[in-house]
């Protein structure tokens, strides 16, 4: 007996853990399911353009013979499909996973494959926080709830993700500044090693208050801690005795871990993408104080208001934040070359 039930609590306990990946495939399935079948119906609507002239042909015929009582059924159906067809090509540029061309003309980025709502499902995009903590504006983008947390609407999330690529492709096409910020724990090789191949500017460990507010008076310390590498380098500082040479050593250390990713930059950065806007409260407020523009890989806790163009995703497990940074990073090095 005490085998059987410890049998049975182990069943429950499994059941339990899977519940919640079930619902977010069966989630992920019904959309999969639901733009497929729009893709198949604008394709029948592309071939068969005549179909469309009968139906306005008829509407005068129909008007004629109202008296008749088989008139009325034929009208009604006439009327019930040609909603059909308009719901069908609305559907189609909200998800469409047959044709990367026609999408990427849209959106202005070229060479960049198309989204794909099982990779990111892979990837745990669609994993939110806990109900409890959640905020209301959020509501648009979330699909529902299951074991607790919300889960995201991943069809929204992938609008969400073209409109922040195209953004970056423009950015860079332009030259303007970028600033990327991301001081989580599961966000900071990846944030650094995006920043380094793209060449744009970064912060790792940890925001500097009035790095915007008061960038005249950091800028000095970015100056300084230039001063010094080049001095060490350069050997300006041999002169100096040993203990001399060691503190600017230390200070020089102390300042790189806030400043090296601001190595050369000369004035507020044209646009900042941070992720969790709930941990970096700060550079939201400046940032919109400033007038500087914001993008945010946000999670259901997150105060969307603030932020130009937010990113509803998972912002806490490194896959998710990987497969997000890789697709903005592409599309930063696509304007890249486009500039030349």
């Amino acid at each position: 007996m005490p085998e059987s039930k410890k049998n049975s609590t182990a069943k429950k306990a499994d059941s339990s853990k899977k519940s919640t990946a079930k619902a977010a495939k069966t989630v992920v399935a019904k959309k999969a399911s639901a733009s497929k079948k729009a893709t198949v119906a604008k394709k029948v609507s592309a071939k068969k353009p005549a179909v469309k002239k009968p139906v306005a042909a008829k509407k005068p015929a129909a008007k004629k013979v109202t008296a008749t009582k088989k008139a009325a059924p034929a009208t009604k159906v006439e009327e019930k499909t040609a909603p059909a067809v308009k719901k069908a090509d609305q559907a189609e540029p909200k998800v469409s996973l047959e044709e990367p061309a026609a999408k990427s003309q849209a959106t202005g980025v070229a060479n960049l494959p198309e989204i794909d709502l099982q990779e990111m499902f892979e990837a745990g995009c669609h994993f939110g926080h806990k109900i409890a903590k959640w905020h209301p504006k959020m509501a648009p983008y979330i699909y529902g709830s299951e074991g607790g947390s919300h889960i995201f609407d991943l069809e929204k999330t992938a609008e969400q993700l073209d409109i922040a690529c195209q953004r970056f492709y423009d950015l860079a096409k332009e030259g303007k500044t970028l600033l990327m910020i991301g001081t989580k724990r599961s966000a900071r090789e990846i944030v650094k090693e995006a920043a380094t191949e793209m060449g744009c500017f970064y912060i790792v460990s940890r925001w500097m208050g009035g790095l915007l507010t008061n960038f005249t008076q950091l800028q000095k310390s970015i100056q300084r801690m230039s001063d010094i590498e080049t001095g060490l380098e350069s050997g300006k500082f041999d002169k100096y005795t040993k203990y001399e040479r060691l503190q600017l050593d230390k200070e020089k250390t102390r300042l790189e871990r806030f400043f090296i990713g601001l190595k050369g930059l000369k004035g507020k950065p044209d646009c900042i993408f941070v992720i969790d806007p709930e941990q970096e409260k700060i550079v939201v407020k400046e940032a919109s104080s400033e007038g500087v523009e914001l993008i945010a890989i946000a999670d259901s806790n997150a105060d969307p208001r603030k932020i130009n163009i937010i990113i509803p995703a998972n912002d806490d497990t490194s896959k998710s934040v990987q497969y997000i940074v890789q697709r903005l990073k592409n599309a930063y090095n696509a304007g890249k070359v486009a500039s030349k």
